[in-house]
């Protein structure tokens, strides 16, 4: 996890969001607002990224590539970021933020990989903490993931980390050691629909 997800925010109501949270976003982009139900490793993604005292909405790739013989990189483990001088780092400086409404994994039932889309109960969406790093102009996420939580468990080994409208954006502002607390089990009520 995170190996595809849904997003199906307007840049407007990004931009509402943290207009109400007080931040106004710079270097706003556009483009087509329609809905994205599958969105995939490598594709450009709507992202909010603080740099200084700079929030801006822009479209970032899916996926980070460290050096020329890394991997490509989609999710960065919570431990890893705990435990490796580079990563934490990294994300002590470079936060982001990812607009969902929901994640997909698949599940093996009868035998058979069933697509999952997973959801929170009481929120229309919500937000996954990201590290980002500039190259070449152009702007690469990978997202933070956490073990599961117990809902999760029997889906996943591993899920998003989850950050709710009420508490997103404090990531901005925490320092490191406190925004990795942050990354932690979603503890709220989530749902899955099966497509068999």
């Amino acid at each position: 996890m995170c190996g595809r997800y849904e997003n199906k925010l307007t840049f407007e109501s990004v931009i509402q969001y943290f207009i109400e949270q007080g931040i106004t976003l710079e270097d706003l982009i556009s483009g087509n607002d329609k809905d994205k139900i599958d969105i995939r490793p490598t594709s450009s993604i709507i992202s909010v990224v603080k740099s200084g005292n700079k929030y801006s909405l822009c479209e970032t790739n899916w996926g980070i590539k460290i050096s020329d013989k890394s991997p490509l990189i989609f999710n960065s483990r919570i431990e890893t970021i705990t435990t490796k001088p580079f990563w934490k780092s990294s994300f002590g400086k470079n936060r982001a933020l990812i607009p969902m409404s929901a994640f997909y994994e698949w599940q093996v039932i009868d035998n058979k990989k069933v697509q999952s889309r997973i959801y929170l109960d009481d929120e229309d969406f919500f937000f996954v903490p990201a590290i980002y790093f500039e190259k070449d102009k152009k702007i690469f996420t990978s997202f933070v993931t956490v073990p599961p939580n117990k809902f999760m468990s029997s889906i996943h080994h591993r899920m998003p980390a989850i950050l709710t409208k009420k508490n997103a954006v404090n990531i901005f502002t925490a320092d490191t050691e406190e925004a990795i607390k942050m990354c932690k089990p979603y503890e709220g009520k989530m749902s899955v629909k099966r497509f068999k």
